[in-house]
């Protein structure tokens, strides 16, 4: 019997659940549910569903189910406790995830970071495939963080998962993580909105949604002032690889989320190679993931692996 994973990845406004063929990456079906941040009690309900459509999928392929592997916004311990996801799941304090998951589905389950299942899934089945020192960012509503070694997580825990809280600039945008400047707050999908703002995007252009989305389709379309929202917000990313080059020396550079899509023309233009490196040889390439959404949950069913 072949062995097969479940992998969850929570996020924003959707959660993704995947059946997964964690030693290839394979994703055979994918549910969305969304994202229930008050509820524990609903937030259980809503990927129960799921969780069975894929055990039923499962045995349909005459396949075994190995677990189910969750990729979780915050710090999760080796036991499967969450720490703390900051306040975007309010009942997820100090809270007994995995044990929750294997007593209601009878499966193990196993969490990490969700920037960390991305980027394992990137190392493994995406961009990263191949190289030995791979660096994921995620790019969406936030700034995830992920480092793999041969095909393998950093540690245990994810201690760095705090990684894109960098003080980048010293003007007055203040992150939520008290920091102000911070890089994450300058290149999230709220970060490229504020820079937006400073252009008067809402009262020039009230007919177009403020989307990094639309900012890119107006960019390639020859607005200037996308272009100058696109060129400023490129100038902080940058600042903040060339920061990553000298703490991680990776071999590749993965770019995923939804905003990473709309920078597929700018990726030699975000690392400046001039500068000091990790070593005389060190060299790096810059890749925009193609596995999208799937990275997270090949990633999560990859912690069955």
């Amino acid at each position: 019997m072949e062995k097969l994973a479940i992998g969850i990845d929570i996020g924003g406004t959707r959660t993704k659940i995947g059946l997964v063929h964690p030693d290839t990456g394979r994703v055979l079906e994918t549910y969305l549910r969304p994202t229930e941040t008050r509820d524990g009690t609903l937030f259980h309900r809503q990927i129960a569903e799921a969780i069975d459509l894929a055990k039923e999928r499962a045995a349909r392929e005459g396949g075994w189910l190995a677990g189910i592997g969750i990729g979780v916004p915050g710090f999760v311990f080796a036991d499967g406790l969450v720490d703390t996801t900051y306040g975007f799941l309010e009942f997820m304090e100090d809270y007994p995830l995995a044990e929750h998951i294997r007593q209601q589905h009878g499966l193990p389950c196993r969490l990490d970071n969700d920037a960390r299942v991305v980027a394992l899934g990137e190392a493994l089945y995406g961009r990263g495939k191949g190289f030995g020192r791979v660096l994921t960012l995620t790019l969406g509503t936030g700034l995830g963080l992920g480092f793999t070694m041969d095909g393998k997580l950093d540690g245990v825990l994810p201690f760095s998962h705090m990684g894109g809280h960098l003080t980048i600039t010293s003007n007055d945008t203040v992150c939520y993580c008290g920091k102000t400047g911070c890089l994450e707050s300058l290149v999230s999908a709220a970060g490229m909105a504020q820079i937006a703002d400073r252009f008067n995007w809402p009262q020039k252009y009230p007919h177009l949604p403020l989307t990094a989305e639309t900012i890119f389709q107006q960019r390639e379309a020859g607005n200037s002032d996308a272009q100058a929202i696109v060129q400023e917000y490129i100038g902080y990313l940058r600042t903040g690889i060339d920061n990553y080059v000298n703490l991680y020396a990776p071999e590749v550079i993965v770019l995923g989320g939804g905003i990473a899509k709309g920078l597929k023309g700018d990726t030699g233009h975000l690392h400046n190679a001039a500068l000091c490196h990790p070593f005389k040889a060190y060299q790096t390439t810059i890749q925009v993931s193609e596995l999208a959404e799937q990275a997270g949950i090949s990633g999560a069913a990859a912690l069955f692996r």
